[in-house]
């Protein structure tokens, strides 16, 4: 049994764990230049306070007007004003509709008063501080401070390793393929009909899709 090779925090250069945020100074692990750094849990409380004083102050007008304008950068205003924002936790930035989803989530969760609850304590016992609909949606929070470049480019350039722990997306599906038993003899092809390059089906030419795996039959 090989040993297990244990990386070490580009800023802080001390063990990391299963974590997307080293445990000892918050930098998030796939950053190869260790600015991105998670926002802390007294932030993202704070950024909600202030989200429900702007609602009341901007009478929930200006509070949209103004969403739309800080959303493509993966905030609210909100985190806007105490400088967060966020990312997916593969690294990418998240866009205005990934904000919009992220936020109708969690307003789902506002619907039933336990879920609510249970939805934002989640984060003061979650080792990467997401809340159920971050976790849902596949976001963490992080500074505002060092992840600019998260936006300006859209993801982030040369991303390291993530922990074997991180698996936020099932696998693919895969479309069942039927195999000829040994010794059977190629499948006939007629005038009208062309291989799959995927399974070796015979399907018709003007097909789409080969009946049999799934595959585009056309280029």
């Amino acid at each position: 049994m090989q040993p297990t090779t244990v990386r070490n925090c580009v800023r802080c250069q001390q063990p990391l764990g299963d974590a997307l945020f080293c445990q000892y100074c918050g930098t998030f692990v796939l950053d190869p230049e260790g600015t991105v750094v998670m926002a802390s849990r007294g932030e993202r409380i704070l950024a909600w306070l202030v989200n429900i004083v702007l609602l009341f102050l901007t009478l929930f007008i200006g509070w949209i007007i103004w969403w739309f304008i800080v959303a493509p950068k993966g905030q609210n205003p909100g985190k806007a004003v105490v400088g967060l924002r966020v990312i997916r936790g593969n690294g990418n930035a998240v866009t205005t509709g990934g904000m919009f989803v992220r936020g109708l989530v969690g307003a789902a969760f506002g619907l039933i008063w336990l879920a609510s609850l249970v939805d934002d304590f989640w984060m003061f016992f979650d080792k990467n501080a997401q809340t159920l609909h971050d976790k849902a949606v596949d976001t963490v929070v992080v500074k505002a401070k060092g992840s600019e470049k998260i936006v300006e480019q859209g993801s982030l350039a040369g991303a390291l390793t993530p922990p074997a722990s991180y698996a936020p997306y099932a696998p693919p599906v895969s479309f069942p393929v039927s195999s000829s038993p040994p010794g059977a003899s190629p499948q006939a092809r007629g005038a009208d009909e062309v291989f799959c390059r995927n399974c070796g089906r015979a399907v018709k030419a003007d097909a789409q899709f080969c009946p049999n795996c799934g595959v585009s039959i056309a280029g």
